[in-house]
């Protein structure tokens, strides 16, 4: 249901008086109660001015509830708030042209850390959240040069335990304004939230999980050009929880899947996927001119390789294109064959994969339009006969060391089934080596087929392994679990006047927030058990490059030197070698870190790093000398040209200083030290000296930089 969005001449009466109620009553109908007590409370939260030209207010009638959507518009600036009945602010969204961001010339330190703009956050959130909610913030994000706003993140806790709710905003660092915020609310849940009780305490719920936890044992690969190892891996399966109240093991997916039948969602809509035209095919005038293709077969002689697999069931298809694609590293030579058959229902679609040299099959895809009267005449098992006659024809050698890899049986009237083999070694399977098909059902012929396989792969000794029933306790293990509020699919009572709105809209089943016990997060991203160690392994992970230095005790430029890194400005390594002389190098790499680049001296290209130099105006390729050594003046031209400022240094006859040895500065460079000046970058030596040709040092090339950031 919809109410009227209130008309911005009757609020200007009405909220031109700070919403008294004496006002609002005067002003408002009565059917604009609600609104006002909802308006009335959002301002109280958020200390809302009363300086908006306009405001409107308008709700939708959900099953769960109400929910507010508020709007204040005023000439330079805007907010919006969507909020329960009762007033609970749910977002927010502040624009005010005023705070479109920094203007400053160049970059610079924002106008207050991470550290700072927190306690913002925090103050905001103590106002948002109700009784009982707590919230609870993760760590993330790096600090960045000229932000003018940071973002936040984290979850909310209910009664003190953790619960499926989360939160975001965004601070402005200008004045620690909030201007953006969102929020999960238990509103969004049927039903009144239970008192945080529990049946049995966490070691007896972690048990009963255990139970729902599985392993297999296989090979996997450890290292480039190393044997593969046996490990433990997780099974997918079903997620399940232990309710507090009842000490029950219950059976989330299942209950899930309830929902989706019975509440009201839609299933996925089904797409035919189009055939994608590749790019990378060659011209007719470039298969005549490149030497790549020398020796590769023609259309016709391809076709005919192709066809002789009878098995692939292409006597009806026509050939519609032939494609060749050539792998630059290897000058290997592929041809995709693409054919096509017209039947009633639409096109059917082979596309057969093959060396172009010799004609040997290498894959296959393919696809049908779909026939809900289709007779299909064969059961999986005489599908996989076909499939396995089709390997030992084409992949001999390759599939006698393979046997079935099936997670899952196949069901009969499936129009195409699909077998996997992979490779089994000492016993145990090495998925990264197999072969699969797809064969028709309809007529057994193959539709598709692909292999991915090394025989070079070498595997360590079966011997000495942990049992399952050890690497189970180990991986169970790995996950916390403790008391929390947990999203429960639950069965509506009928006779539940608490209900009946969502009763009515259809659903049947839907989430409550419940407490109990379910496997927590990992503290890291585990794969799997060693099979010999019963070490658990991590997968790889990106982590984001941190400027830290591990030298810098007691030095004058300590402090300067790590706000930068705090910035991701600086140099890589751990070593910041304040006192070294400065080298070009040095220099370049500082100064890129600014703008994002971070160069690593141990991997990085050096080449790279000045192309990035030379578009960025920081030295023209003249002036490139890697090693040498800057002296003062030199690392205030670099960082001034960095800057921007390099066109404007460079005019003569404009500019003086006020350094003691002014008349010791060249008159092509008096501009650059003038600005130097002006801007802040270099103060002077004690006696007032700019001293522009004594060497300098990485302390004093990271502090110049790290005075124009400050201004």
């Amino acid at each position: 249901m919809k109410l009227r969005r209130l008309a911005a001449a009757a609020l200007a009466v009405v909220l031109g008086t700070s919403l008294g109620t004496s006002a609002l009553a005067e002003g408002a109908k009565a059917s604009d109660a609600r609104l006002i007590r909802v308006t009335q409370a959002v301002k109280s939260t958020l200390s809302i001015p009363d300086d908006y030209a306009q405001f409107s207010g308008e709700p939708t009638e959900t099953p769960l509830g109400t929910r507010w959507e508020l709007s204040w518009s005023g000439e330079d600036k805007n907010l919006s708030v969507t909020a329960t009945e009762a007033g609970k602010v749910l977002s927010m969204d502040l624009w005010e042209e005023t705070h479109g961001g920094q203007s400053d010339f160049g970059p610079s330190f924002p106008a207050m850390g991470r550290a700072q703009a927190r306690t913002y956050a925090e103050a905001f959130l103590d106002r948002v959240l109700t009784d009982g909610e707590a919230a609870v913030f993760e760590e993330g994000g790096d600090e960045s040069l000229s932000s003018s706003a940071r973002s936040f993140w984290g979850s909310i806790r209910l009664n003190g335990l953790p619960a499926p709710l989360n939160f975001r905003l965004r601070v402005r660092l200008s004045d620690g304004a909030v201007t953006s915020f969102w929020r999960d609310d238990p509103s969004e849940y049927a039903g009144a939230l239970p008192a945080p009780a529990a049946k049995l305490d966490a070691s007896a719920a972690a048990a009963l999980l255990k139970t729902t936890l599985s392993l297999r044992l296989e090979y996997v690969r450890a290292g480039e050009g190393e044997p593969a190892v046996l490990r433990y891996l997780p099974e997918s399966g079903h997620d399940f929880y232990v309710d507090a109240a009842s000490g029950a093991l219950v059976d989330l997916t299942a209950l899930r899947e309830k929902l989706a039948q019975t509440g009201g969602a839609g299933g996925a809509d089904k797409a035919n996927a189009a055939e994608s035209a590749a790019d990378s095919g060659l011209t007719e005038a470039e298969l005549e001119g490149a030497a790549q293709l020398k020796g590769t077969l023609d259309q016709a002689a391809l076709d005919q390789a192709v066809r002789a697999w009878k098995e692939l069931g292409l006597s009806a298809y026509q050939l519609s294109e032939t494609r060749y694609f050539v792998d630059r590293e290897t000058d290997e030579v592929t041809a995709r064959l693409t054919y096509g058959k017209k039947t009633a229902l639409g096109i059917c679609r082979r596309m057969v994969s093959v060396d172009a040299r010799t004609g040997a099959l290498e894959s296959m895809s393919g696809y049908d339009p779909y026939d809900e009267s289709a007779v299909f005449k064969l059961t999986p098992s005489a599908s996989q006969a076909r499939g396995e006659a089709f390997f030992k024809a084409l992949w001999p050698d390759q599939f006698a060391k393979t046997a079935l890899y099936q997670p899952e049986a196949q069901q009969s009237g499936e129009p195409v089934n699909i077998f996997t083999f992979a490779q089994k070694a000492n016993g145990y399977f090495f998925p990264d080596n197999a072969l699969q098909v797809e064969v028709s059902a309809l007529d057994g012929s193959i539709v598709g087929f692909s292999r991915t396989f090394d025989d070079s792969v070498t595997f360590a000794p079966a011997d000495g392994l942990i049992s399952e029933s050890a690497a189970l306790d180990i991986w169970a293990g790995s996950y916390p679990v403790e008391l929390a509020y947990v999203a429960v699919p639950v069965e509506l009572d009928l006779s539940a006047e608490e209900f009946a709105p969502l009763l009515e809209a259809g659903y049947r089943y839907f989430n409550a927030l419940k407490p109990g016990y379910a496997l927590g997060e990992q503290d890291l991203w585990y794969t799997g058990v060693d099979a010999r160690t019963g070490a658990l392994i991590a997968a790889d992970t990106w982590e984001a490059v941190s400027v830290r230095y591990d030298d810098l005790d007691g030095h004058w430029a300590r402090s300067a030197l790590l706000q930068l890194a705090d910035y991701r400005v600086g140099w890589l390594g751990g070593k910041a070698r304040p006192g070294q002389p400065l080298t070009q190098l040095d220099y370049v790499a500082l100064l890129a870190s600014a703008g994002g680049y971070l160069f690593d001296p141990e991997t990085g290209d050096v080449d790279d790093l000045y192309r990035y130099a030379f578009r960025q105006g920081i030295l023209s390729r003249e002036e490139r000398a890697d090693e040498a050594l800057l002296t003062r003046m030199d690392a205030v031209r670099l960082l001034l040209n960095s800057l921007g400022y390099g066109s404007v240094a460079r005019l003569h006859g404009i500019y003086r200083c006020d350094f003691k040895d002014a008349a010791a500065i060249p008159a092509a460079d008096l501009g650059y030290a003038a600005l130097a000046q002006g801007l802040g970058v270099v103060t002077g030596d004690s006696a007032g000296n700019f001293a522009p040709d004594r060497p300098a040092v990485r302390a004093e090339g990271a502090t110049m930089l790290w005075n124009y950031l400050r201004r």
